[in-house]
């Protein structure tokens, strides 16, 4: 009896996970702890590593590279991790910087833990962090289609480097010890600070003066050392004017070099590295 319903509270929580989840969505965990459910004492870090995903509403992407975001997503979503989901474009749109999901995914119990731990209780952990596992997938992979679903390539500013400046700071401080930050971003800067277009196509930036204007602006930060992948570089749609190439949608290697070179600075200067650059498909998976 005592293991039915040990059993019947453990499932109950997972039932009530989309309940919390809706409740306090944002920057609280909106995973409920299956260590609680069942009444064992947490692991003193219950995660060690983090995937801070940051999508930029002025890209619109096709359905191939959707898809991409969100396997790409999924692959971080591990036992022992923790998740943000963030969306950006410029404040002046109403498109600011929002936080949309947190989310830890538990480790199972320490082999050290097994013995001293209840067999009843153990097993329940076990089912319960199952469950937690596909709800958490389901949350990331749903919340992502509905970023990208509301993503619009006419939002005539994108303030990118606000953006990576203001997030900056919680991936330096989050006690992982291994951290990504996977933007999904044109990297087309279109602020106050520098804009990377001209005539309704891509400008052909100096990476070196565009960096000077980014430090000068204090928008470099410190992302404390993390791994940095970016898909959707230089996503725009066709020129409306310009060449023929330009109203194509075609892109000048030398200038998706040039860009690349930009924000491969950029990174270096904010302690993190720039791994890959997808122009705009990623040619190797997002990890650790």
């Amino acid at each position: 009896m005592k293991h039915f319903k040990l059993l019947q509270a453990t499932l109950a929580v997972v039932a009530a996970f989309a309940v919390c989840a809706n409740a306090h969505a944002g920057l609280v965990n909106d995973v409920p702890s299956c260590y609680a459910a069942t009444h064992i004492a947490p692991e003193t870090q219950p995660y060690d590593k983090l995937v801070y995903i940051l999508v930029d509403q002025t890209v619109s992407l096709g359905s191939t590279l959707e898809q991409s975001v969100v396997d790409n997503a999924l692959r971080m979503v591990q036992p022992g991790s923790k998740f943000v989901i963030a969306e950006f474009s410029a404040f002046s749109q109403g498109r600011y910087l929002n936080v949309l999901h947190t989310g830890i995914v538990e480790r199972p119990l320490a082999d050290a833990r097994i013995n001293s731990t209840p067999m009843r209780a153990a097993k329940a952990l076990d089912q319960c962090l199952g469950q937690q596992a596909g709800f958490a997938r389901t949350m990331v992979a749903k919340t992502l289609a509905e970023v990208m679903t509301g993503s619009s390539s006419t939002l005539d500013q994108s303030d990118i480097l606000m953006a990576f400046r203001s997030v900056a700071d919680a991936v330096n401080t989050d006690p992982a010890s291994h951290k990504t930050l996977f933007a999904v971003t044109d990297g087309l800067e279109n602020s106050t600070v520098t804009s990377f277009y001209a005539r309704g196509s891509v400008r052909d930036i100096n990476p070196a003066t565009e960096l000077t204007k980014a430090v000068g602006s204090h928008m470099v930060a410190d992302f404390g050392g993390a791994k940095v992948y970016v898909l959707g570089g230089a996503m725009m749609p066709p020129a409306t004017q310009g060449t023929k190439g330009q109203r194509d949608g075609y892109r000048d290697p030398h200038t998706l070099d040039d860009l690349s070179q930009f924000w491969h600075g950029y990174f270096a200067k904010a302690n993190a590295r720039l791994v890959a650059f997808g122009e705009p498909a990623l040619l190797e998976p997002v990890s650790y």
